[in-house]
């Protein structure tokens, strides 16, 4: 779990620097939308491993 935190963490910080150095303002809502996907995906898979669905 901690593990997770960590990592959806180091990728927003990155997704973010990534945004500010290339196009500012758009690409910094391009990679929310992204890590948004991402933290569903993850919930999707969490909530089938502790389920079993």
């Amino acid at each position: 779990m901690l593990e997770s935190l960590l990592f959806f963490f180091a990728i927003g910080i990155a997704c973010e620097l990534a945004a500010i150095n290339r196009n500012g303002h758009k690409k910094i809502k391009q990679q929310a939308e992204m890590i948004q996907l991402l933290k569903e995906l993850h919930e999707k898979k969490y909530n089938e491993k502790t389920t079993g669905h």
